[in-house]
Protein backbone atom coordinates (compact mmCIF):
# COMPACT_ATOMS: atom_id res chain seq x y z
CA UNK A 1 0.00 0.00 0.00
CA UNK A 2 1.41 3.24 -1.05
CA UNK A 3 -0.01 7.08 0.17
CA UNK A 4 0.47 9.88 -2.13
CA UNK A 5 -0.92 13.44 -1.78
CA UNK A 6 -2.65 15.17 -4.68
CA UNK A 7 -3.82 19.03 -3.53
CA UNK A 8 -5.80 18.73 -0.60
CA UNK A 9 -7.33 15.06 -1.20
CA UNK A 10 -5.22 11.74 -0.47
CA UNK A 11 -4.95 9.46 -3.36
CA UNK A 12 -4.22 5.75 -2.34
CA UNK A 13 -2.82 3.28 -5.04
CA UNK A 14 -2.15 -0.39 -4.43
CA UNK A 15 1.35 -2.58 -5.12
CA UNK A 16 0.22 -6.47 -5.57
CA UNK A 17 3.09 -9.06 -6.11
CA UNK A 18 2.27 -12.47 -7.29
CA UNK A 19 2.50 -15.12 -4.14
CA UNK A 20 4.23 -17.42 -6.36
CA UNK A 21 7.57 -15.37 -6.79
CA UNK A 22 7.67 -14.04 -2.76
CA UNK A 23 7.87 -17.74 -2.37
CA UNK A 24 10.43 -18.61 -4.24
CA UNK A 25 13.75 -19.09 -2.83
CA UNK A 26 16.95 -18.11 -4.41
CA UNK A 27 20.19 -19.91 -4.29
CA UNK A 28 23.47 -18.64 -4.53
CA UNK A 29 25.80 -20.06 -7.37
CA UNK A 30 27.80 -21.71 -5.20
CA UNK A 31 25.10 -23.33 -4.20
CA UNK A 32 24.23 -24.81 -7.45
CA UNK A 33 27.76 -25.33 -7.76
CA UNK A 34 27.82 -27.14 -4.92
CA UNK A 35 24.80 -29.36 -5.74
CA UNK A 36 26.03 -30.16 -9.50
CA UNK A 37 29.48 -31.25 -8.51
CA UNK A 38 27.72 -33.89 -5.90
CA UNK A 39 24.82 -35.07 -8.59
CA UNK A 40 27.91 -35.51 -10.79
CA UNK A 41 30.17 -37.30 -7.91
CA UNK A 42 27.21 -39.47 -7.63
CA UNK A 43 26.20 -40.17 -11.10
CA UNK A 44 29.13 -41.00 -12.43
CA UNK A 45 29.99 -44.89 -11.50
CA UNK A 46 26.00 -45.68 -12.92
CA UNK A 47 27.08 -46.37 -16.54
CA UNK A 48 30.31 -48.21 -15.76
CA UNK A 49 28.52 -50.38 -13.30
CA UNK A 50 25.89 -51.09 -15.44
CA UNK A 51 28.31 -52.60 -17.99
CA UNK A 52 30.27 -54.48 -15.78
CA UNK A 53 27.01 -56.43 -15.05
CA UNK A 54 26.51 -57.40 -18.24
CA UNK A 55 30.24 -58.10 -18.57
CA UNK A 56 29.66 -60.51 -15.39
CA UNK A 57 26.16 -61.92 -17.24
CA UNK A 58 27.64 -62.27 -20.17
CA UNK A 59 30.82 -64.45 -19.55
CA UNK A 60 28.70 -66.45 -16.44
CA UNK A 61 26.67 -67.24 -19.96
CA UNK A 62 29.37 -68.54 -21.90
CA UNK A 63 30.48 -70.36 -18.72
CA UNK A 64 27.24 -72.35 -18.68
CA UNK A 65 27.00 -73.04 -22.28
CA UNK A 66 30.41 -74.57 -22.06
CA UNK A 67 30.19 -76.35 -18.59
CA UNK A 68 26.46 -78.41 -19.94
CA UNK A 69 28.06 -79.81 -23.01
CA UNK A 70 30.92 -80.51 -20.85
CA UNK A 71 29.37 -82.21 -18.50
CA UNK A 72 27.30 -83.97 -21.08
CA UNK A 73 28.32 -87.85 -21.81
CA UNK A 74 25.64 -88.02 -23.74
CA UNK A 75 26.76 -92.06 -24.07
CA UNK A 76 24.78 -95.13 -25.26
CA UNK A 77 23.42 -96.75 -22.35
CA UNK A 78 22.94 -100.67 -23.22
CA UNK A 79 19.70 -101.57 -21.09
CA UNK A 80 18.34 -104.18 -23.22
CA UNK A 81 21.28 -106.03 -22.41
CA UNK A 82 20.22 -106.41 -18.63
CA UNK A 83 17.43 -108.72 -20.26
CA UNK A 84 13.92 -108.72 -18.75
CA UNK A 85 11.40 -106.33 -18.88
CA UNK A 86 14.27 -103.62 -19.78
CA UNK A 87 14.72 -105.84 -23.15
CA UNK A 88 11.37 -105.18 -23.77
CA UNK A 89 10.95 -101.98 -23.51
CA UNK A 90 14.40 -101.02 -24.77
CA UNK A 91 15.29 -104.27 -27.03
CA UNK A 92 14.29 -104.35 -30.95
CA UNK A 93 15.48 -103.09 -33.67
CA UNK A 94 16.76 -99.91 -32.46
CA UNK A 95 19.09 -101.60 -29.76
CA UNK A 96 22.48 -102.04 -30.08
CA UNK A 97 23.50 -105.69 -29.46
CA UNK A 98 27.12 -107.49 -28.81
CA UNK A 99 30.00 -105.58 -30.76
CA UNK A 100 27.86 -102.95 -31.87
CA UNK A 101 27.54 -101.67 -28.51
CA UNK A 102 30.69 -102.07 -27.30
CA UNK A 103 31.77 -100.15 -30.35
CA UNK A 104 29.16 -97.53 -29.62
CA UNK A 105 30.52 -97.17 -26.04
CA UNK A 106 34.27 -96.94 -26.77
CA UNK A 107 33.06 -94.38 -29.67
CA UNK A 108 30.97 -92.04 -27.00
CA UNK A 109 34.03 -92.60 -24.79
CA UNK A 110 36.62 -91.46 -27.65
CA UNK A 111 33.87 -88.56 -28.45
CA UNK A 112 33.62 -87.05 -24.89
CA UNK A 113 37.44 -86.84 -24.48
CA UNK A 114 37.78 -85.28 -27.87
CA UNK A 115 35.26 -82.31 -27.42
CA UNK A 116 36.55 -81.25 -23.94
CA UNK A 117 39.51 -79.51 -25.13
CA UNK A 118 37.13 -76.26 -26.75
CA UNK A 119 34.94 -75.88 -23.54
CA UNK A 120 37.84 -76.38 -21.13
CA UNK A 121 39.37 -73.45 -22.96
CA UNK A 122 36.50 -71.55 -23.05
CA UNK A 123 35.27 -71.95 -19.34
CA UNK A 124 38.76 -71.10 -18.23
CA UNK A 125 39.01 -67.68 -20.28
CA UNK A 126 35.11 -66.77 -19.14
CA UNK A 127 35.92 -67.96 -15.52
CA UNK A 128 39.10 -65.41 -15.68
CA UNK A 129 37.04 -62.91 -17.28
CA UNK A 130 34.11 -63.29 -14.87
CA UNK A 131 36.70 -62.84 -11.78
CA UNK A 132 37.84 -59.20 -13.65
CA UNK A 133 34.57 -57.85 -14.21
CA UNK A 134 33.11 -58.80 -10.55
CA UNK A 135 36.79 -57.41 -9.40
CA UNK A 136 36.17 -54.09 -11.31
CA UNK A 137 32.33 -53.94 -9.95
CA UNK A 138 33.97 -54.03 -6.61
CA UNK A 139 36.21 -51.27 -6.81
CA UNK A 140 33.47 -49.44 -8.38
CA UNK A 141 31.44 -50.01 -5.14
CA UNK A 142 34.30 -48.64 -2.72
CA UNK A 143 34.57 -45.70 -5.08
CA UNK A 144 38.28 -46.53 -6.02
CA UNK A 145 37.80 -44.86 -9.52
CA UNK A 146 37.00 -41.18 -7.60
CA UNK A 147 39.81 -41.38 -5.69
CA UNK A 148 42.23 -42.30 -7.91
CA UNK A 149 41.12 -41.63 -11.26
CA UNK A 150 44.08 -43.29 -13.42
CA UNK A 151 42.25 -46.65 -12.01
CA UNK A 152 39.62 -45.71 -15.06
CA UNK A 153 42.20 -45.53 -17.32
CA UNK A 154 43.90 -48.84 -16.77
CA UNK A 155 40.00 -50.61 -16.89
CA UNK A 156 39.34 -48.92 -20.45
CA UNK A 157 43.18 -50.63 -21.91
CA UNK A 158 42.23 -54.12 -20.50
CA UNK A 159 38.64 -53.83 -21.61
CA UNK A 160 39.60 -52.86 -25.08
CA UNK A 161 42.07 -55.65 -25.04
CA UNK A 162 39.58 -57.80 -23.86
CA UNK A 163 37.32 -56.98 -26.47
CA UNK A 164 39.18 -57.54 -29.71
CA UNK A 165 40.49 -60.44 -27.88
CA UNK A 166 37.43 -62.16 -28.01
CA UNK A 167 37.23 -62.39 -32.10
CA UNK A 168 40.47 -64.38 -32.10
CA UNK A 169 38.93 -66.68 -29.15
CA UNK A 170 35.69 -67.24 -31.35
CA UNK A 171 37.59 -68.11 -34.07
CA UNK A 172 39.71 -70.80 -32.30
CA UNK A 173 37.04 -72.03 -30.36
CA UNK A 174 34.78 -72.76 -33.43
CA UNK A 175 37.93 -73.90 -35.33
CA UNK A 176 38.68 -76.68 -33.12
CA UNK A 177 34.76 -77.60 -32.64
CA UNK A 178 35.25 -78.36 -36.57
CA UNK A 179 37.43 -80.25 -35.75
CA UNK A 180 36.21 -82.39 -33.39
CA UNK A 181 32.90 -82.55 -35.49
CA UNK A 182 35.07 -83.78 -38.57
CA UNK A 183 37.04 -86.22 -36.69
CA UNK A 184 36.90 -89.72 -38.18
CA UNK A 185 35.42 -90.61 -34.59
CA UNK A 186 32.70 -88.32 -34.56
CA UNK A 187 31.33 -89.75 -38.45
CA UNK A 188 31.64 -93.30 -37.47
CA UNK A 189 29.99 -92.81 -34.37
CA UNK A 190 26.93 -90.38 -36.06
CA UNK A 191 26.41 -93.69 -38.88
CA UNK A 192 26.48 -96.26 -36.21
CA UNK A 193 23.24 -94.24 -34.19
CA UNK A 194 21.79 -93.53 -37.50
CA UNK A 195 21.46 -97.44 -38.32
CA UNK A 196 19.58 -97.47 -35.65
CA UNK A 197 17.61 -94.80 -36.16
CA UNK A 198 19.04 -92.52 -33.53
CA UNK A 199 18.61 -88.84 -34.01
CA UNK A 200 20.72 -86.17 -31.98
CA UNK A 201 24.70 -87.62 -32.29
CA UNK A 202 24.84 -85.86 -35.79
CA UNK A 203 27.87 -84.46 -36.26
CA UNK A 204 27.19 -80.73 -36.43
CA UNK A 205 27.48 -77.49 -33.89
CA UNK A 206 24.56 -77.85 -31.23
CA UNK A 207 22.56 -75.22 -29.60
CA UNK A 208 25.03 -75.02 -26.67
CA UNK A 209 27.93 -74.20 -29.67
CA UNK A 210 25.76 -71.65 -31.05
CA UNK A 211 24.88 -69.88 -28.35
CA UNK A 212 28.29 -69.57 -26.50
CA UNK A 213 29.56 -68.17 -30.14
CA UNK A 214 26.38 -65.35 -29.66
CA UNK A 215 27.36 -64.62 -26.06
CA UNK A 216 30.81 -64.27 -27.40
CA UNK A 217 30.19 -61.75 -29.97
CA UNK A 218 28.21 -60.16 -27.44
CA UNK A 219 31.16 -59.56 -25.33
CA UNK A 220 33.12 -58.02 -28.02
CA UNK A 221 30.73 -55.19 -27.97
CA UNK A 222 30.06 -54.91 -24.26
CA UNK A 223 34.01 -55.10 -23.32
CA UNK A 224 34.61 -52.61 -25.98
CA UNK A 225 31.54 -50.50 -24.74
CA UNK A 226 33.75 -50.96 -21.06
CA UNK A 227 36.51 -49.03 -22.64
CA UNK A 228 34.17 -46.36 -24.17
CA UNK A 229 32.20 -45.35 -20.32
CA UNK A 230 35.81 -45.60 -18.29
CA UNK A 231 36.93 -43.33 -20.70
CA UNK A 232 34.35 -40.74 -20.35
CA UNK A 233 33.96 -41.61 -16.82
CA UNK A 234 37.77 -40.89 -16.28
CA UNK A 235 37.67 -37.14 -17.84
CA UNK A 236 34.38 -36.66 -15.88
CA UNK A 237 36.10 -37.16 -12.97
CA UNK A 238 38.85 -34.91 -13.92
CA UNK A 239 35.96 -32.10 -14.60
CA UNK A 240 34.50 -32.91 -11.15
CA UNK A 241 38.07 -32.86 -9.11
CA UNK A 242 39.05 -29.29 -11.20
CA UNK A 243 35.51 -27.58 -10.47
CA UNK A 244 35.69 -29.31 -6.73
CA UNK A 245 39.29 -27.27 -6.38
CA UNK A 246 38.45 -23.80 -7.97
CA UNK A 247 34.81 -24.08 -5.58
CA UNK A 248 37.10 -24.81 -2.61
CA UNK A 249 39.96 -21.74 -3.90
CA UNK A 250 36.79 -19.26 -4.20
CA UNK A 251 35.60 -20.44 -0.67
Amino acid sequence: MQSTRAGTGTIHTMQTTPCIIAEITTKSPETWTREALLYKECLYPVSPGLCQLMEIFVNLLIIICAGVPYSNNGGYRDLASLGGIYYYHFGGANAFTGADADRVKELDQLFHQLKRPPYVFTMACGGVLLIYACAMFALGIFRVPFRWPPVLLGEALLNLLIGLGYIPALAFYFIKQQETYNNPICTEREKLYKSKGHKGFECQFNGADIAGGLFGVLGVFVFILGAVLAVRAFRSMQELKKQRKNEDNNF
